[in-house]
């Protein structure tokens, strides 16, 4: 393998594939493999083991999963541990009976969701949008700098408090207040950056 070769292969995103059709899931992962760098579930138990050991920044998930294929209980199981888990943009696949699911999902913090049969068009599009807002959070996260004034009247524990809360506020902002991107991109837990929301009195913007 040449050295632009390897440097192709290490810019794809990679991207977790989940349906328990596995005719699907091959002819969805052959269309994409040369663009991303796929990895395969075809359960809910081997797509949680997967989350657990792989950073992950794209996802698609087929809602309807055995033992339930006919409710989104399982495809939910696996989503919520990639919202909780990773900052995955989560693409849902679904049939039209689970719209209103799909609906609610996305009110969670589920980037986009498909119909199926599965357009590869529309799905490519929806991947390469996902790609573009993952790009451009990374570039905030690289860009994040603090400037502050204080003065000697607030002495050091004021300073520190002053430069936390405006760091942190100055991070929410530039990832739309996302708590797991806010906390990966200041280096903290999710549980501290809950802590200093409360500590400085932070708000969502529409709260």
């Amino acid at each position: 393998m040449t050295s632009s070769q390897m440097c192709s292969k290490s810019m794809k995103k990679k991207l977790l594939l989940v349906d328990d059709d596995i005719a699907i899931i091959k002819q969805i992962s052959f269309a994409l493999r040369n663009e991303y760098d796929v990895t395969e579930a075809t359960s809910t138990e081997e797509a949680l083991k997967i989350i657990e050991q792989t950073p992950l920044e794209i996802a698609v998930v087929d809602l309807g999963l055995p033992p339930y294929e006919n409710s989104y209980r399982q495809g939910r199981i696996i989503i919520t541990k990639l919202l909780e888990e990773s900052d995955a943009k989560v693409i849902v696949l679904t049939g039209q009976e689970s719209k209103e699911y799909a609906s609610e999902l996305l009110a969670l913090g589920v980037f986009d969701y498909i119909f199926k049969p599965v357009d590869l068009s529309h799905l490519v599009v929806s991947l390469q949008r996902a790609s573009f807002f993952l790009d451009n959070e990374q570039k905030n996260e690289e860009d994040v700098q603090l400037s502050f004034t204080t003065s000697l009247e607030d002495g050091l524990k004021g300073s520190a408090d002053k430069a936390q809360k405006e760091l942190l506020t100055k991070v929410l902002h530039q990832t739309g207040f996302n708590i797991n991107q806010t906390a990966k991109a200041l280096g903290i837990s999710r549980e501290n950056c809950y802590y200093f929301l409360k500590k400085f009195k932070i708000a969502r913007p529409d709260d």
